[in-house]
């Protein structure tokens, strides 16, 4: 097994120009992991170990033996893509809420908000329609999500300082502390 510690670069810097690729495939859910054990879609065996968190975007570098360069490639997997009215703040309002009142991880492109599909399409899409989301504004494809950068997670993701959580309430399932 090759244990890899650190990022390297992108696959499209100059210095790596020229080399031979061989893509490490990673989902969206793994990619903000520090350690990961993954096979290359030639076999080779990796096993990462990061000194610090970070993200694993598609292109990253994780290895250079001066032939060829082992990088992140991100699956496609099946998302929910929500477009955003432009003019009616009290749709674009009810679907942020739906989205951060289940801590969901979401990206915006343009003018829609793209979320992974962790169950069916119907169980994602659920919260949106209990909000008077017309159905029009949802569709599901497949896609790389959060190829460049890490989501942002409606909610999921913040942080408190050591020892002191909070608590608060949601629509769906009442209180919880974090």
């Amino acid at each position: 097994m090759l244990m890899l510690h650190q990022i390297l670069g992108h696959a499209y810097d100059c210095r790596f120009r020229g080399r031979k690729r061989e893509r490490l495939w990673v989902a969206a859910a793994d990619a903000g992991r520090r350690r990961l054990r993954v096979r290359s879609e030639l076999g080779t065996e990796i096993g990462l170990d990061l000194h610090e968190p970070r993200w694993l975007a598609d292109g990253t570098v994780l290895h250079d033996d001066g032939h060829r360069i082992l990088v992140v490639a991100r699956k496609p997997e099946q998302v929910m893509v929500v477009t955003l009215p432009e003019s009616d703040p009290a749709t674009a309002f009810r679907i942020g809420h739906a989205l951060g009142n289940r801590h969901t991880p979401s990206e915006i492109d343009g003018c829609e908000i793209v979320v992974p599909v962790t169950e069916t399409p119907e169980l994602a899409a659920r919260p949106l329609l209990a909000y008077g989301v017309d159905q029009a504004r949802i569709r599901f494809e497949e896609r790389a999500f959060a190829a460049g950068a890490p989501p942002a997670c409606a909610g999921a993701s913040h942080e408190h300082p050591v020892g002191r959580a909070h608590v608060h309430h949601h629509h769906d399932k009442g209180a919880h502390e974090h």
